[in-house]
């Protein structure tokens, strides 16, 4: 998709037709691309060049700028200026439109992820104050950073609700800790006492024999589906997202 991005199509052999079957078959022909056109809206800056909002078959939305024939078209980047305001205006608006399409697909691709992690493979923490925010936290008890932002967790609680989930990145002790503190806090309800046990594994402590023995397959699972995704590449990762 780069090189769709970055490079300016000159034509093509296009079938005779308006500016959206032109436009279509011009991408078709040379990016091998099926798109959708969301909107299109001529520029009072630039004679003969449209504002296209496409939609590829994948579902990415870009912006680009294209010959009222349809048949040429150009990469909208980040350095531009028009002097007529109502063109800065919609593209600005566009810009904006697409971002908040793109993210809405990520977050739905992320909720999707999260929520097919096993509930055993996390830890829920609700907050205080009613509310249906949700803090998605992947975690490493031996990640330093993950060692940082579990300080700011119950200052976390006190606008939404925290799931942490347990995705080590370093070696089978870094699991086998997750693993102890999934065990020892099943059945808790106190967000304190949860807290502790979490902050007791959170360190560079030495494990005994018998928790050396403890079973990790729970927390492999959650880690190899999470960095699987390609979503994630490390920790801690935070996600914003609605208590379902």
């Amino acid at each position: 998709m780069k090189k769709f991005l970055t490079f300016i199509c000159l034509g093509g052999l296009l079938i005779a037709g308006d500016f959206e079957d032109n436009l279509k078959e011009s991408i078709k022909n040379n990016f091998k691309q099926d798109i959708e056109v969301i909107s299109s809206n001529s520029l009072k800056s630039i004679s003969g060049i449209r504002l296209v909002l496409l939609k590829t078959i994948e579902g990415n939305t870009m912006p680009l700028y294209v010959s009222e024939d349809g048949k040429s078209f150009l990469a909208v980047s980040d350095f531009f200026y028009f002097d007529n305001n109502e063109d800065k205006e919609l593209l600005l608006g566009k810009i904006d439109e697409i971002k908040a399409v793109n993210e809405a697909a990520k977050t739905k691709e992320f909720d999707k992820l999260f929520d097919n992690i096993p509930k055993e493979a996390g830890i829920l923490l609700k907050s205080k104050n009613k509310t249906d925010s949700l803090l998605t936290i992947v975690t490493d008890p031996d990640c330093p950073y993950c060692r940082a932002e579990l300080s700011r967790l119950r200052e976390h609680l006190k606008s939404t609700n925290v799931r942490m989930i347990f995705a080590p990145v370093h070696d089978e002790k870094a699991f086998i800790k997750s693993a102890l503190i999934l065990e020892e806090t099943k059945k808790m309800k106190d967000n304190e006492k949860i807290i502790s046990v979490i902050e007791k594994y959170y360190q560079d402590i030495e494990l005994d024999e018998k928790q050396m023995q403890t079973k990790t397959d729970v927390v492999h699972g959650a880690a190899n589906a999470i960095f699987g995704s390609g979503l994630i590449s490390g920790v801690p990762y935070l996600h914003s997202g609605k208590l379902k």
